[in-house]
C-alpha cells in the first residue's frame, strides 16, 4: 500500500512538472506567434509604401529608412521563427 501511494505521489509530480512544462512552451508560443503577426504587419505596410506605383515615389531619405525599417523586421522575424 505504501508503496502504490509513493508511486502515485510519484505520477502526480510528474504530471505537475509536465503542465507546468506545457504552459511554459505554450506562452513562448504566443510571444512568437504575436511578433511574428507584428513582424508582419510591418513588412506588409513597409511593401505598400515602397512598392505602390501609384502613389507619389518616395524620397530617398523616406525610402532608405523604410527599408531599414522592413530589413530589422525580416531579421526579427527569423529570429522568432528560429525559436
Amino acid at each position: 500500500m505504501d508503496s502504490q501511494l509513493q508511486q502515485l505521489m510519484t505520477q502526480a509530480d510528474e504530471l505537475r512538472n509536465g503542465i507546468h512544462h506545457l504552459a511554459d512552451v505554450n506562452r513562448n508560443y504566443q510571444y512568437n506567434l504575436t511578433g511574428i503577426e507584428r513582424c508582419v504587419d510591418t513588412i506588409q505596410r513597409c511593401v505598400r509604401l515602397v512598392g505602390n506605383n501609384r502613389t507619389a515615389a518616395l524620397p530617398s531619405k523616406d525610402q532608405r529608412k523604410v527599408m531599414a525599417e522592413l530589413e530589422s523586421a525580416v531579421e526579427e522575424l527569423q529570429e522568432l521563427i528560429k525559436r
